[in-house]
């Protein structure tokens, strides 16, 4: 009788990630993917290279520190990337949960159990951004904490290394079906909100404010039709797939507030991720996703999303 590996499930999002260009007024230089994919590996080699006193972030707020820990480069704008992570200030009375025996305070205020998150970068050509697979570790880091990680690394990399260009890097959440499939229960809808890019908005009524005076940002609220309980379907599938449309799309954000079996409810498009569970090998002590696995799991998962569309 063979001894059957240890598996767990492991919960993945999906977000675009773009990365940004700053450059002189002067510079006429366009928008080359390439040359943004290349300044990518150079950053994650960049990083590896230093001991991990130096690779390392505090994030004080969380009492955490990240890392990079190692990174595999699939050429042409692809990478399996994993982080490290480590909470310190958590010292707790340990006690064998089999016998019941107290062990103690074994560990330092500032000794922290090492959790890994991984992280796939995919790219598609003809694309201008990348698509990212993000391993849900409640123990880990989230995305936010590794884009700031790595934005504050972009930063350090221009300094050492003198590269003319400034990078940052942004991310938006790929919403799920479960949006659409949410509204389509609602018995009625009162609001329906889109948020746009002020740069949009092509309207006489803009010229009575300064371009200081509004937000960047700026909320549109549309009125239900007279006569009737609902938004029509129609409009809101429009909508949707004009904010899934990142090349020419103008919505940002899509809320609508109303009633369901349930009673009030409230359905925001920023919250709605498209979200995965990846049945994955686990390392037999610590319980933690097997690395290689994972990548090659969450790599399957994509292709056959991508063989959908």
């Amino acid at each position: 009788m063979s001894i059957q590996e240890p598996k767990k499930n492991v919960p993945i999002y999906f977000y675009y990630l773009t990365i940004s260009k700053q450059k002189d007024s002067n510079d006429s230089s366009i928008y080359d993917i390439k040359q943004i994919v290349d300044s990518f590996s150079k950053l994650l080699s960049y990083i590896t290279t230093k001991n991990l006193t130096d690779r390392k972030k505090d994030i004080t707020i969380s009492e955490k520190v990240v890392w990079l820990d190692s990174y595999e480069d699939l050429k042409n704008g692809n990478y399996n990337i994993i982080f490290k992570s480590a909470k310190y200030n958590h010292v707790r009375n340990e006690i064998d949960t089999k016998t019941m025996t107290e062990l103690g305070t074994r560990k330092r205020q500032q000794d922290g159990d090492e959790e890994k998150t991984h992280l796939c970068i995919r790219y598609n050509a003809g694309e201008y951004r990348f698509l990212a697979v993000h391993e849900s570790n409640h123990y880990g880091v989230t995305l936010n904490c590794i884009v700031d990680y790595l934005n504050t690394q972009f930063i350090c990399y221009n300094e050492d290394t003198g590269d003319k260009y400034h990078y940052s890097i942004s991310y938006e959440i790929m919403p799920g079906e479960d949006f659409l499939s949410s509204i389509k229960k609602a018995r009625t809808m009162s609001v329906l909100k889109l948020v746009v890019s002020k740069e949009d908005i092509k309207d006489d009524f803009m010229m009575f404010a300064g371009r200081n005076d509004i937000a960047d940002e700026v909320e549109i609220c549309i009125k239900r039709p007279k006569g009737v309980k609902r938004f029509p379907d129609s409009l809101i599938q429009a909508y949707f797939d004009n904010s899934q449309n990142k090349a020419t799309g103008k919505i940002k954000k899509i809320t609508i507030k109303g009633t369901n079996a349930s009673g009030q409810f409230e359905v925001d498009i920023e919250l709605m991720k498209m979200k995965h569970f990846l049945s994955v090998l686990s390392e037999a002590v610590t319980n933690e996703v097997n690395s290689s696995d994972f990548f090659d799991k969450a790599q399957e998962f994509i292709e056959e999303t991508r063989n959908k569309t």
